[in-house]
């Protein structure tokens, strides 16, 4: 995404703007990959977002994550997102489970970052495994 920056904030900006924000839009994780590191890595990725939360707060293996992300477009407008995942400890090969919500103040920017998240998620599920 061309148009979004990483950007920075506080905790009590992101929480201040998550309140304030009118446009949510809820996205179901939808993946086949099975590392709940690997699906933030990706999704840093394909949105340009920043990843807010502490890397020691993400870091350890417990079967769920919970991160805040945000970004900023090159018009100034804020894009806020929160993912929640999981997956089952004693099924290694299970793929990762969850949502992610982005909010932001206008309905096309929460839209097309869902857009680009569903996008992403889809292109993986169609990628060919190599033997």
């Amino acid at each position: 995404m061309d148009y979004i920056l990483p950007a920075s904030c506080t905790d009590t900006e992101f929480r201040s703007m998550w309140v304030e924000f009118e446009w949510e839009n809820k996205v179901s994780v939808n993946t086949t990959l099975t590392d709940l590191h690997e699906y933030l890595k990706m999704l840093l990725k394909s949105t340009n977002m920043k990843c807010l939360t502490p890397e020691k707060a993400l870091s350890g293996q417990c079967g769920f994550m919970a991160a805040n992300m945000y970004a900023r477009s090159i018009f100034g407008e804020d894009a806020l997102a929160n993912l929640s995942i999981e997956k089952p400890l004693d099924r290694p090969d299970a793929p990762v489970t969850g949502h992610i919500r982005i909010r932001a103040k206008s309905q096309g920017m929460a839209l097309s970052l869902g857009d680009k998240i569903n996008h992403t998620q889809k292109c993986l599920q169609e990628k060919p495994v190599a033997a």
